[in-house]
């Protein structure tokens, strides 16, 4: 009896493992391609958003990370965070309310918000919920119990010396995916190397003449090809720098803007 010729050897490349792997996590994923979508105003990070995601654009359902490239980036991560912000809630019929928050050293480092410069892109200071000086666990409560409340559009999270675990960025990111609402946080240098769920992680690095140099970190899900490595030079200047970073000037305490939720 003559033996049977050996099944032919099955050869899976790295790439279609992988590709395997991410057709599984989507079916138990929630995805990020549906509902409402912003573009950033910067016309190359749109262009390469047009490209890979469909929608087009940033969702509004989703946690999105700024990361300070080093220690001294810090400022140009929060000039672009609030960047995001203000686009979030810059949206046709869009009259919700912005919640603020920041930690304690977040608050030391860079002051309360500036009422006198929210009319400068269309905020309001009745429009404005702050979160002062809370401990990071306490703020990444507020911000969860926040995306549950129709009237927040946009929150804003700020945290110079430590990074949420990735449990509690998964929190946030399924949280913000189910109310499609915005999170927006703004992390300190030490964050770069930490595991996180976040839809968009982006870490910024400051340059001369008040630009960014903004690179895509992270992506999630809804795109189909890596970011460009080199990222993007930003030059904000005009409306663009004076509506995002000028939201957070340092000024007396006694002349916070709005409504004040203060944590111990």
């Amino acid at each position: 009896m003559e033996p049977k010729p050996a099944a032919p050897l099955k050869h899976t490349s790295k790439s279609q493992k992988l590709a395997k792997l991410r057709r599984l996590v989507a079916r138990f994923e929630p995805g990020v391609a549906h509902g409402p979508h912003i573009q950033t105003g910067f016309a190359d990070i749109d262009a390469y958003l047009r490209q890979q995601v469909v929608p087009a654009g940033l969702p509004c359902g989703g946690l999105h990370e700024v990361v300070a490239t080093r220690v001294g980036d810090m400022p140009a991560a929060l000039g672009f965070a609030h960047r995001l912000a203000v686009r979030f809630l810059d949206r046709p019929h869009t009259q919700d309310m912005l919640l603020y928050g920041q930690t304690h050293m977040a608050c030391r480092e860079a002051g309360q918000p500036y009422g006198p410069a929210l009319p400068a892109h269309g905020l309001s200071a009745d429009r404005l919920v702050y979160i002062d000086g809370a401990r990071l666990p306490d703020l990444l409560w507020a911000g969860e119990e926040a995306l549950l409340c129709s009237a927040i559009g946009c929150i804003v999270l700020s945290s110079w010396d430590e990074a949420p675990s990735f449990t509690a960025s998964r929190r946030l990111s399924l949280a913000a995916r189910a109310a499609e609402r915005p999170l927006v946080m703004a992390l300190g240098a030490q964050a770069g190397g930490s595991a996180s769920a976040a839809t968009t992680r982006w870490q910024v690095e400051a340059l001369p003449q008040q630009g960014w140099h903004v690179r895509l970190a992270k992506l999630r899900m809804s795109y189909t090809a890596t970011p460009p490595p080199e990222g993007w030079r930003l030059y904000p200047q005009s409306l663009s720098q004076n509506s995002a970073q000028n939201i957070l000037q340092s000024q007396p305490r006694g002349q916070a803007a709005s409504r004040t939720a203060r944590a111990g």
